[in-house]
């Protein structure tokens, strides 16, 4: 009866936690990104800026792009972006120990900002303007997968 009792409640363990595995499963399970305003308007030869909204649920958190010991954020456009000289500002994190480490780390919400030079002699229309944010989320225990989390704006060249 001992036995039984024993496999009963080891089942039972390991049903909770495989349930509670398939509820986080990666970083884009903890982290959301939307862009600031997804509409954009520029004319040739003119710099267009973007913004990235970063949303990390409580109790996890993000590595700087600095940060030298973990996976840092980082914005990656398509491979057919069309605009030139993309330049990133990511948010600086703050210092913070992690399993003995000093790590630049995000927690809440911030916001990485961007600017493009729009080519000279881009036609006017709408363009899609598609990136990946790459983030690697962890809390005080574990660290889950890297993720590639997409986000999209429309640059109207007039």
């Amino acid at each position: 009866m001992r036995g039984m009792k024993s496999l009963v409640l080891i089942m039972m363990l390991l049903a909770v936690a495989a349930g509670c595995q398939a509820a986080v499963k990666g970083s884009a399970d903890v982290v959301s990104v939307a862009a600031g305003a997804p509409e954009i308007t520029g004319t040739a030869g003119q710099r267009v800026d973007l913004a990235v909204k970063l949303d990390i649920a409580r109790s996890w958190h993000i590595y700087a792009h600095a940060d030298t010991n973990f996976i840092g954020v980082d914005l990656v456009p398509d491979e057919d972006f069309p605009l030139q000289e993309l330049q990133v500002v990511y948010p600086q994190g703050h210092q913070k120990e992690f399993f003995g480490d000093k790590v630049f780390m995000i927690e809440g919400k911030d916001i990485i900002k961007a600017s493009a030079l729009v080519p000279a002699g881009m036609k006017p229309g709408k363009y899609p303007l598609q990136f990946k944010v790459t983030a690697q989320a962890c809390d005080d225990k574990t660290c889950l997968a890297p993720a590639y989390i997409p986000v999209a704006f429309t640059l109207e060249v007039k």
